[in-house]
């Protein structure tokens, strides 16, 4: 098969489960193109410099799939201003690096440190 074909076929809708423990429920996270992830490395960005919480934040509230970080009842709860503010105070710092690399990983990154390093320069 030729690589034209190869591509003709590939699904870019790339999905994974991550199991949170302290919840005891998954969250699906999927895959992000290039265009989005600029999108929101520019959302995260003030200045010169990337805010990297705020990043894993606004990556992981627009990468779930099955929960909405944005939803009136979560941001009451955790009286958060908007998805990402809700990602900040209801998740760990753990469960939330946990979702960035599985989210860089289904994207195609191997390493998400690499991938934050390069993406400041």
């Amino acid at each position: 098969m030729d690589m034209l074909s190869k591509f003709l076929q590939t699904d870019l809708n790339i999905e994974k489960p991550v199991y949170l423990k302290r919840i005891d429920g998954e969250l699906i996270v999927k895959a992000i193109d290039s265009k989005t992830l600029t999108r929101l490395q520019a959302q995260a960005t003030h200045g010169k410099e990337m805010d990297e919480q705020l990043f894993g934040a606004v990556l992981v509230s627009h990468a779930c799939t099955n929960m909405n970080f944005g939803d009136a009842k979560m941001l009451e709860k955790f009286e958060a201003s908007d998805a990402a503010d809700c990602v900040q105070k209801c998740l760990l710092a753990g469960e939330v690096l946990k979702l960035v690399n599985a989210i860089m990983e289904v994207s195609g990154f191997n390493d998400m440190t690499t991938q934050v390093e390069e993406s400041k320069n």
